[in-house]
């Protein structure tokens, strides 16, 4: 596995990254590109100066236009006008214009070049060293000559302009980047710092606090919730501290709930067998039924707790079949008949004449069967059970409802957890496993079936599935 650096360096890394990007970016434009795009630059000037000329060839204002062209661009312009008789020349003259000093055979030269030329223009640069100012100085002559042919006359314009050399200014330019580097990664370093004590040291903070979660406790510290995203990591982990420790108090729960099923049968297997032992009289059939029932009572435990696991396993497969749901329940309230006959048990039920669903019969039952034992062991002293059924739409509900002690409305929600298990103190102790409710989700859910509880403290609980109603045209 790759080692993974820490986020100092990281935002550190990308941070230069980005500098060196920048100072490159500026080398680039500042230093390489420098020189040809600032010829660029002024060859395009000269070719609109020219233009503008051209088209103020027959104004009144032509000077003025010469001379403003020749001040605001720093150029030298010169129109030559010829008929048949004569050649003039308009536009005022500058003191040190390169085209005013040319010799006539020069001024010749790019008038037969641009005349030779397909559009009648000649573009002329040429390396230099000699100024009228200053003779040491380098740059570049640049002539742009224009032939304009009209219907009785010839039109010469000529743009001049120097280029400059650029080796010293990007000499300096240079020189400015390495003091901008500098400067550059001694801010990077600095923003480097800001931004680990800002966001990355909360993060190992919370790191370091969230080691504990192990043990159900979280301690965010103040110092860690510098911005959102931490203040949600934060409560996130608060949370999962809590849920961890809640969890763990109803796994130890369910396992002290667990012991206690297992150790009452097993007492009374033991004391009923020693006892018919002991004293041979006792080994009557009312004893021996006790101790099958007890033995009963082992297997359902055992087989509560090997489906729960299987199923949040998905190690059970349903074995779906279309069946009449409400002869299914019919046929299981026979089986508490006994807790009516011996017990006292009021159980009523309202059943529709026939609901057919697809579904997994075994385990649809097994879910009923939970809701009951559920409604038994939290009946309470009313002893008063009601089971529903009625046809919703397209859809067929079952409801279990006792009249027992309830469940607040903050328990709700942690019901279905296969660790949870509400006020444990009123349980009937002759049945039940205490994991039920959690495997009647997981047999739901994999039925993709609709169900939920209704309760309100003194009153009773309501127990409801729901599933869609299976047409026989759906079966063709």
């Amino acid at each position: 596995m790759k080692k993974q650096i820490s986020l100092r360096w990281k935002i550190g890394r990308y941070l230069l990254f980005f500098g060196v990007m920048v100072i490159a970016l500026l080398f680039v434009f500042q230093v390489v590109l420098l020189e040809p795009m600032y010829e660029r630059y002024k060859l395009n000037m000269v070719y609109s100066v020219s233009d503008e000329i051209v088209a103020s060839l027959d104004s009144e204002d032509l000077e003025d236009i010469i001379e403003m062209n020749q001040v605001k661009n720093d150029t030298c312009i010169r129109v030559f006008t010829s008929n048949t008789s004569s050649t003039s020349v308009s536009g005022g003259s500058r003191q040190g214009c390169r085209l005013y000093h040319m010799m006539p055979h020069q001024l010749n030269e790019m008038l037969m070049y641009a005349l030779a030329s397909e559009d009648g223009t000649y573009l002329s640069i040429e390396d230099s060293s000699d100024t009228f100012f200053n003779p040491d100085e380098k740059f570049k002559n640049v002539t742009y000559t224009r032939v304009i042919d009209e219907e009785d006359e010839t039109n010469v314009v000529m743009v001049y302009t120097g280029i400059a050399e650029v080796n010293p200014a990007t000499q300096t330019i240079k020189t400015q980047l390495i003091f901008i580097g500098i400067i550059l990664i001694l801010m990077i370093i600095c923003l480097t710092l800001v931004l680990y004590r800002q966001i990355a040291h909360p993060l190992i903070l919370i790191n370091q606090s969230a080691k504990t979660l192990p043990e159900g406790v979280y301690k965010g510290d103040e110092k860690t919730n510098r911005y959102l995203e931490a203040q949600e990591l934060n409560a996130t982990l608060t949370q999962a501290a809590e849920d961890i420790r809640k969890a763990d108090k109803a796994k130890r729960d369910l396992i002290a709930n667990v012991s206690h099923d297992l150790r009452t049968p097993l007492t009374m297997i033991g004391g009923y067998g020693e006892m018919m032992i002991d004293l041979p009289e006792e080994k009557t059939d009312e004893n021996i039924q006790v101790i099958i029932d007890e033995a009963k009572r082992l297997t359902n435990l055992v087989n509560d707790l090997l489906d729960l696991s299987k199923l949040q396993e998905n190690k059970i497969e349903l074995h779906e079949n279309v069946f009449d749901l409400a002869a299914l329940v019919r046929a299981q309230l026979q089986k508490y008949e006994v807790y009516r006959l011996k017990e006292g048990f009021e159980i009523e039920a309202e059943l529709v004449g026939s609901a057919l669903i697809k579904g997994d019969s075994i385990r649809i039952g097994q879910v009923f069967n939970n809701f009951m034992t559920n409604a038994i062991n939290y009946s309470g002293e009313s002893k008063r059970i009601v089971v529903r059924q009625e046809i919703e739409g397209d859809c067929v509900k079952t409801s279990v409802r006792d009249f027992g002690e309830g469940i607040a409305q903050a328990d709700l929600p942690d019901i279905w957890d296969r660790y949870y298990k509400v006020d444990k103190e009123h349980v009937r102790v002759s049945s039940g496993s205490g994991i039920g409710l959690s495997i009647v989700k997981e047999i739901l859910d994999l039925h993709h079936a609709k169900y939920g509880v209704e309760s309100e403290l003194s009153k009773g609980s309501t127990f409801w599935f729901s599933f869609p109603l299976h047409h026989e045209e759906e079966a063709k």
